[in-house]
C-alpha cells in the first residue's frame, strides 16, 4: 500500500494556509455533492436567484466552509 506524509510549517502563514485548505476539502466535497444533486429540488418555478445564493450560503455554513480561512 502506497502512503504519504505531508510535513506543515505552523509557524509559516502559507503553510498554515494550505493546511487548512487541505482540512476543509471533504466538507467542500460533500457542499457540492449535495447542491449538485439535491439543489434544484429546493427551487420550484418562481423562485429568484436572490434565493438560491441564499440556499448556497447555507449550505456552506452547513457544512463548515469558511471561505475566509481557505481563501486570501
Amino acid at each position: 500500500m502506497a502512503t504519504a506524509t505531508i510535513t506543515f510549517d505552523l509557524d509559516d502563514h502559507d503553510d498554515r494556509m494550505e493546511l487548512a485548505r487541505y482540512q476543509a476539502s471533504l466538507d467542500m466535497a460533500c457542499m457540492l455533492h449535495e447542491v449538485l444533486l439535491n439543489g434544484r429540488k429546493n427551487f420550484p418555478d418562481g423562485n429568484t436567484i436572490d434565493k438560491v445564493w441564499e440556499y448556497l450560503w447555507e449550505q456552506a455554513r452547513d457544512y463548515h466552509i469558511n471561505l475566509d480561512k481557505i481563501i486570501e
